[in-house]
């Protein structure tokens, strides 16, 4: 597992050791039925065993040679290999480093997921802009680059159960301000258009700023934030932690975050849209993984106290019951 440092220190990247593939190479209902039944009770509690359980329970139901090609669960299960798309130039979710090592908190969850699912991993590079049409024609099976589950995206793409909770949070110069109340009478920065710009009109005038609004300050997108904040034309720069930490990296040591709310913002896996036997086995991969420890460890090596992009937890990972 990689370890974080400085933004412009070497890197460790992930030191997972290389996992056993499940691969059928001939989707054989019959052979499926066999071997599955008699492992059936000593996987059930794994992922990979529900993976199986998946192909036993098509294999039981479905008559010989009947086929569902299409669908995601299908041709991973062929391929023997998952392809999760992970960002390549966002810190801490996914960068490279001083090293030229691909690290990061999501190429972590990546690399721990394919692990518990028993698959050999690809991992594709994609970016806030990439994700959606890579997805939609089939070229990963699973898009993990800080999403927020939104209604907008619902209609178009299945989300797992969140693996991260954000929330809004105002960066300013590290030392300068202790709370929300101490930014009266100061500009913020915000990215016009965006729910962190009617939130930061909010937060100013619940602190009792009667000037809120004129004292938020709207710029067309996050590198004009930074720059705002940077040459100290504003005095702090609202939005979501994780977008927050990743300009922060880029001067570490001279900014801080200020929570200013409660509302927690879900960070999920995107799969294919009515996919349910591929959906179901990621959403129980993840809650395996916050039951046995390694989701923690992932998120203790980017996240925790020691780390240039500390970010407490704010909700715990729901875990269903059997």
């Amino acid at each position: 597992m990689s370890r974080p440092g400085d933004a412009f220190m070497h890197f460790r990247g992930p030191q997972h050791p290389p996992s056993k593939a499940m691969y059928i190479p001939v989707f054989d209902y019959r052979q499926v039925r066999a071997v599955g039944i008699q492992r059936r009770r000593a996987r059930l509690r794994t992922a990979a065993g529900r993976l199986c359980i998946v192909l036993i329970f098509t294999a039981l139901v479905l008559p010989a040679g009947t086929s569902f090609s299409g669908t995601a669960m299908d041709a991973i299960v062929k391929r023997g290999t998952v392809r999760i798309g992970v960002p390549y130039n966002r810190p801490p979710q996914g960068f490279f480093n001083s090293s030229g090592e691909w690290v990061g908190f999501e190429v972590d969850m990546a690399t721990e997921m394919a692990r518990h699912m028993n698959l050999k991993l690809e991992m594709v590079k994609i970016n806030d802009k990439t994700w959606g049409q890579l997805l939609s024609s089939g070229r990963i099976d699973l898009a993990m680059c800080r999403i927020r589950h939104t209604r907008s995206l619902e209609g178009l793409f299945d989300f797992s159960v969140p693996y991260f909770f954000d929330a809004m949070h105002v960066l300013v110069l590290k030392g300068k301000f202790g709370s929300v109340s101490e930014l009266i009478g100061n500009k913020i920065a915000a990215v016009q258009g965006s729910n962190a710009e009617k939130e930061g009109m909010k937060l100013l005038r619940d602190a009792g700023d009667k000037s809120a609004e004129k004292n938020v300050v709207s710029y067309p997108d996050g590198p004009s934030c930074f720059m705002a904040i940077s040459r100290e034309k504003v005095a702090g720069w609202v939005d979501s932690g994780l977008v927050l930490l990743e300009y922060a990296s880029k001067n570490p040591g001279r900014f801080e975050l200020l929570k200013v709310g409660e509302i927690v913002e879900p960070v999920a896996a995107v799969v294919p849209q009515d996919d349910s036997a591929w959906r179901d086995l990621v959403n129980f991969t993840i809650q395996d993984m916050a039951a046995d420890g390694s989701l923690k460890k992932i998120y203790d090596v980017w996240f925790g106290p020691e780390t240039p992009y500390h970010f407490p937890s704010v909700r715990s990972i729901e875990i269903w019951p059997e």
